[in-house]
């Protein structure tokens, strides 16, 4: 339900059933309309990027650096996609908030960890380009497990609010995999090789497509997936995550 009564009704609920803060450090009442992330522990998150990032991955450096700059893995091998944002650093609490929602069933954050993918699409890349959006697709035996993909709830919300189609149908993992924070990252490659592969082209020909994801590590995950969307017909890739793993240097 959206527009004014969905407003409406939301805020009578949370008069009736009052939020506490998702923010398991916090005990304030959550003062964001709909939302499970009180407005301060919101503004207090660990955003991404602020001081200077590759121009092509997004990672930021331990070091600080204030401008742009292409990172010495890029350098040495561009990957597939054009860009890759992210809109917080994978650091207290937002590694809880994305575990919570990815883990343990926590589905009502979606909204939260939306805004903040909302927030760095639109300051980070030229969001009137994209053309579809996709998430990053579960095998059948994961999302068999786990219920749900998170990555294609977070894809839902922020297609809602840039008005773009939203494809989950097109591309698929064909394969199991293992999970990549279990792994090195040689293994994480390895692992991923071949497990994407574009079912559909209709809304993926000659499309720039927004790949979606909860978390970036290595990049790995984008690289793999932005590779079958290319071959399976698309102008470009670009991608975001709601959180990024700061790389040493």
């Amino acid at each position: 339900m959206f527009g004014w009564a969905g407003r409406f009704l939301g805020a009578a609920a949370d008069r009736i059933w009052p939020r506490v803060c998702a923010v398991e450090t916090c005990s304030r009442p959550s003062d964001r309309p709909g939302r499970y992330v009180c407005s301060e522990c919101f503004a207090g998150l660990p955003f991404h990027g602020a001081d200077g990032c590759c121009r092509i991955c997004g990672t930021t450096i331990a070091s600080k650096v204030h401008h742009e700059f292409v990172c010495e893995v890029c350098a040495k091998t561009p990957p597939p996609y054009e860009f890759a944002r992210s809109a917080a650093v994978y650091d207290a609490p937002v590694d809880q908030l994305v575990n919570d929602f990815k883990f343990r069933r926590a589905v009502w954050l979606a909204n939260d960890l939306a805004d903040l993918l909302e927030g760095a699409v639109r300051a980070k890349l030229d969001f009137s380009a994209i053309d579809v959006i996709v998430p990053v697709p579960l095998s059948r035996e994961r999302f068999r497990e786990r219920g749900y993909n998170q990555s294609a709830l977070l894809a839902r919300a922020l297609g809602l609010r840039l008005g773009r189609r939203v494809d989950e149908r097109s591309f698929h993992r064909i394969r199991d995999t293992e999970h990549q924070s279990r792994l090195s990252g040689e293994e994480r490659a390895k692992n991923l090789d071949g497990a994407f592969k574009t079912i559909d082209t209709r809304y993926i020909r000659g499309r720039t497509v927004l790949l979606v994801d909860d978390v970036m590590t290595s990049g790995n995950t984008f690289s793999f997936c932005a590779k079958a969307l290319l071959e399976g017909g698309a102008a470009r890739v670009w991608c975001a995550s709601v959180a990024r793993r700061l790389r040493e240097g």
